[in-house]
């Protein structure tokens, strides 16, 4: 056979070999403005969407584009399946579904919610949808009462919440029984959808005894649903001895009963995370993968608190997990080989989205003659990001006025910054502290808690450290004042 005739049939069945491992889902998202939509003034900070694959406790987000047109995605993965969950504007409703590789998967909004439309194969009838068709509605949990209600429920409504929570389940598993009776839903579906909403009951129930569950831990095959890795932090924070300390805030601003500001001095008790992770990692009660799960949710707590150990948390986690993509996505997120500069006191290190570094005093001092207001925000701060239209509108009344608008992040996670950078369309003088903690110019400003407003005067000096908000007509008069 002819050399060249050899090369041709090795490279053919390299392709087909290639054809036949490479995994992927097809995800159509039909034209909607369902995701750009705020309901009531509240502003989604994650994806609607997001999926983890089989045997993962890797939670990937969607962004998805869909406004003006279609927007098709294609899922590229590594396991067989994936338990994607879409959630609603509802905060207490989601569509959850179990989707296999080569699955094109139509999603529409015409009934007013994501509906799912599998177009490769037959699927019963319940096996998608099955939230919209059954009308099930988690009971509002007290995270989200009080954010709706700005307090926390009575001792009467704790009581009746409970019940609201064992009639819940008790009828969501009625229902899954007799849908398996009737052939109507999979055996697969049945047993992710009871254990998705048993654990999510678990969590949510101020009464759970987590000890009660110890055997629970040793469910390995569950790691790939999110209220079961949940389950595995809650445990942790319940039945571990947790070291904890203490920090104090001089002249806390706090709103009154009649959304009058007063000035307070405050304790707070924050868990101290290395001593956490390194609790887990002597641990024997966990599997593996549970272990590598809990040791990554730790690992990215020491990351957010600003650790002068980072690099080494980050090398003991390699010694349980050998995903080399997670690993070199977290190092890349946090900027872990740039510890030196995160520990620099004497600067305000920032970077912008190339990663080119400057520093807070030469801004300052390349704006002299100008007024700097500064906005402290960062990308997981829903106030922040709701107050950018009006910062966008202040801006736009003094762009002919000797004004910079200077947007500063201390978000530790690099990625989730410019990610939300790009979102909110902060496309100058934005960019992401590296030395939040550290920084002694920001340790004088004690900025504690975001959003945070500053202003420079145009010889660069702090003319007010705890500036009013762009929404207020006292910052315009501030702003008139400094530019005269």
């Amino acid at each position: 056979m002819k050399p060249y005739l050899l090369l041709t049939l090795f490279l053919f069945s390299h392709v087909i070999i290639a054809q036949q491992t490479s995994k992927n889902i097809t995800l159509i998202f039909k034209k909607s403005n369902y995701h750009f939509d705020e309901i009531s003034g509240f502003k989604r900070m994650n994806s609607l969407v997001n999926f983890s694959e089989y045997n993962s406790y890797r939670e990937k987000y969607l962004t998805i584009n869909n406004k003006d047109k279609n927007d098709t995605l294609l899922l590229n993965i590594t396991s067989d399946k994936i338990f994607l969950i879409h959630n609603w504007k509802e905060l207490n409703k989601s569509s959850r579904v179990i989707l296999y590789n080569n699955d094109v998967v139509e999603i529409d909004y015409d009934n007013g919610f994501p509906n799912f439309k599998i177009q490769n194969r037959v699927v019963k009838s319940f096996d998608i949808n099955l939230e919209s068709q059954l009308n099930l509605s988690f009971p509002i949990d007290n995270f989200v009462f009080f954010q709706t209600h700005k307090r926390s429920r009575t001792t009467q409504e704790e009581k009746a919440y409970r019940m609201e929570l064992d009639q819940f389940i008790q009828k969501t598993k009625t229902a899954l029984d007799e849908l398996l009776i009737a052939d109507k839903i999979s055996r697969e579906t049945y047993d992710i959808q009871l254990n998705y909403i048993t654990f999510y009951t678990l969590n949510t129930d101020p009464k759970t005894n987590f000890s009660d569950y110890k055997s629970d831990l040793h469910k390995e095959e569950l790691i790939w649903i999110k209220p079961y890795r949940y389950f595995l932090e809650l445990y942790v924070k319940n039945e571990f001895k947790l070291k904890t300390f203490e920090k104090e805030l001089k002249d806390f601003e706090l709103k009154t009963a009649k959304n009058k500001t007063q000035k307070k001095d405050i304790s707070l008790q924050y868990e101290d995370n290395e001593n956490s992770f390194n609790l887990i990692e002597k641990s024997t009660i966990f599997t593996a993968k549970a272990k590598e799960y809990l040791l990554y949710v730790y690992l990215n707590r020491i990351a957010k608190s600003d650790s002068n150990k980072l690099s080494t948390y980050s090398a003991i986690f390699k010694k349980y997990s050998n995903d080399t993509q997670l690993i070199e996505s977290f190092e890349n997120a946090f900027l872990v080989n740039i510890e030196a500069l995160k520990q620099n006191t004497s600067e305000v290190i920032l970077y912008d989205e190339q990663k080119k570094a400057t520093t807070l005093s030469a801004i300052i001092e390349a704006n002299k003659g100008k007024t700097i207001y500064i906005d402290f925000w960062a990308s997981w701060c829903a106030p922040c990001r709701a107050a950018f239209p009006s910062s966008r509108q202040l801006h736009e009344e003094f762009k002919d006025r000797e004004l910079v608008f200077l947007y500063l992040s201390t978000d530790a996670n690099f990625e989730a910054w410019k990610k939300a950078n790009e979102f909110e369309n902060l496309t100058e003088n934005s960019y992401i502290i590296i030395n939040p903690k550290t920084s002694e110019y920001l340790k004088k400003l004690a900025i504690d808690f975001i959003p945070r407003y500053v202003l420079i005067n145009s010889d660069g000096a702090i003319a007010n450290p705890k500036a009013a908000g762009p929404d207020s007509e006292k910052i315009k008069e501030e702003l008139n004042s400094l530019l005269k």
